[in-house]
């Protein structure tokens, strides 16, 4: 149990070895006077004509950089028209068109459109090619009429990663961490999707220093195509590398592709977009500390200002809920530097017993914007299947219903009455959330594989909104709209709903009566070929009215 006498310890939890020194950066960043605007990516409603999606990181060939599969899903209610557009390192590449039912998805996999450099016979145990990156492609999305939204996967040599697409090009891209280190690779993928080439500095901040690689000051992503920036080849190996990509005269999409080997513990990959504007406020509501494992939290300052934010803590369970309410971490961080905050230590020093489940939020607190990433590292450990959630942790079960609309006041289900949380607890993986900036009433997690030994569930935390919100989340499957999964989350509380899809995988709409954030978390266990084993968060798009 965890006692009043430890909060002391808690605001003493701020590891030494954060320095802060003042550096120069350019060019500023100045805080956004509404974030939501250039939130991505986004749907908005009621859905626009036409809309496009922009998938940096992709490849063909299985076991080199990261072989491409894009998954184009039709969550509105009229048909669209779909133009696919590959864009590789050497130009505008083929593409296809097709029309998309209303509720429909289609799996497109790269290597079917454009032929790979090194055709490996899809073994991902092979080595791969002697340029893995010399086959990148990535694509672009066009829908006409419907609701399209687009997620894609990745598999390196690693394993898979998955992740959404962005919604707009930008000037301007951050992103709060990245590391060089013995057993990591570090991507950086840029996109021109214009007709125009693109020039643009790419800025590195390493334990306070800012560094611009030469090849990057004024480096260039030629009209519809993509650039891989293959991070350790311009910084020494690092582990914690913030990035900061800005555009001259032209807009762009960048897209972080992680990968660890294994060599030093955690193996698996993680694909991220970056962030286009520093915002306010972040939220994580999926997320684990685990034994053994690394669960950080990175808040950088990509700005001219100190930035002063508190972290803030969602558990679980309700009793931890009222502790935790109470206790806030401050941060501060100077101008082009990063600190890092370590759950797993905070857990220790609490001896909370794990795993545990655990979302965060981070606020800025001088109302200079940020950016930030949480980290969870999985490494390869021989340990038993165990839940997760602490002993008294609560989720809401799975629920059998019609294929009706049921409106989301009915048949409520308090997440304090509901079952002991049990999501299978994996042995290994990589998974790196960039959070959310804003609150939603509507999400969409564009497509997720489904595990259906309670490996996949929705993560929703509160939003500081008056009165409780009545949420529900419906898979989207042959479509039609499954049965829902309910609950009802205060707006200081988190609930976690299971699915369970008679699918390997589907799009998953959640809606709310009041603002949320919503993640999804997998948990993919294989007992006889560890290497199949997996821990991954993918973000939910949110919905903003227009």
């Amino acid at each position: 149990m965890i006692r009043w006498s430890t909060i002391a310890l808690v605001l003493g939890l701020l590891a030494a070895g954060i320095a802060y020194d003042r550096v120069d950066f350019a060019p500023p960043v100045e805080a956004a006077a509404e974030p939501e605007a250039r939130t991505t990516p986004m749907l908005v409603d009621p859905p626009q004509l036409s809309s496009s999606w922009f998938c940096p990181v992709g490849s063909t060939v299985i076991g080199g950089y990261a072989a491409h599969r894009v998954v184009v899903s039709n969550v509105g209610t009229e048909p669209t028209q779909v133009t696919l557009d590959t864009l590789t390192s050497g130009g505008a590449g083929p593409g296809l068109r097709f029309e998309l039912e209303p509720m429909s998805t289609e799996f497109v996999d790269i290597r079917d459109i454009v032929p790979p450099l090194v055709d490996d016979d899809d073994n991902p145990d092979t080595p791969g090619v002697a340029n893995p990156i010399g086959d990148a492609v990535g694509v672009a999305v066009e829908f006409v009429g419907g609701e399209g939204i687009v997620g894609h996967q990745v598999a390196t040599r690693e394993w898979i990663a998955e992740g959404v697409c962005s919604s707009e090009a930008a000037n301007q891209w951050f992103f709060a961490s990245g590391s060089t280190t013995r057993d990591a690779r570090d991507f950086i993928v840029l996109m021109n999707p214009s007709l125009d080439d693109v020039v643009f500095q790419a800025e590195f901040q390493i334990d306070g220093r800012t560094r611009t690689p030469g090849d990057l000051q004024a480096g260039v992503v030629p009209a519809r195509s993509v650039r891989v920036i293959d991070v350790g080849e311009f910084v020494a190996r690092e582990e914690l590398v913030a990035a900061s990509i800005v555009s001259v005269d032209g807009l762009l999409v960048a897209e972080r592709l992680q990968v660890f080997d294994g060599q030093l513990g955690p193996v698996g990959a993680a694909v991220r977009l970056g962030v286009v504007d520093p915002a306010l406020e972040w939220a994580f509501p999926a997320g684990r500390i685990t034994e053994g494992g690394d669960s950080v939290i990175v808040v950088s300052n990509p700005g001219t200002e100190i930035v002063e934010v508190d972290v803030l803590f969602d558990p679980l369970d309700s009793a931890d809920r009222q502790f935790f309410g109470l206790v806030a971490i401050p941060l501060t961080i100077n101008p082009g530097r990063s600190a890092q905050y370590d759950l797993a230590d905070f857990a220790a020093q609490l001896s909370i017993p794990l795993p545990y489940e655990l979302g965060v939020k981070i606020q800025s607190v001088n109302d200079q914007p940020f950016v930030a990433e949480r980290w969870h590292l999985v490494p390869g450990i021989d340990r038993s299947l165990i839940g997760a959630g602490g002993a008294d942790a609560r989720i809401v079960p799975r629920q059998d219903g019609d294929e009706s609309e049921i409106p989301v006041e009915e048949d409520e289900v308090p997440v304090g009455e509901a079952d002991i949380y049990d999501q299978p607890n994996p042995i290994r993986g990589v998974a790196i959330s960039r959070g959310t900036e804003v609150p939603s009433t509507r999400w969409v997690v564009p497509w997720v594989q489904v595990d259906q030994s309670a490996g996949t569930v929705i993560v929703v935390t509160g939003a500081d909104a008056e009165g409780d919100a009545q949420v529900e989340a419906r898979v989207l499957l042959g479509g039609t709209l499954q049965p829902p999964v309910r609950a009802t989350v205060a707006p200081d509380g988190r609930a976690i709903l299971v699915i369970d899809a008679a699918a390997t995988g589907a799009p998953i709409i959640v809606t709310s009566t009041a603002p949320v954030w919503v993640e999804a978390q997998l948990s993919r266990i294989n007992q006889t070929q560890e290497r199949f084993n997996r821990f991954d968060i993918v973000p939910a798009v949110p919905t903003r009215e227009r």
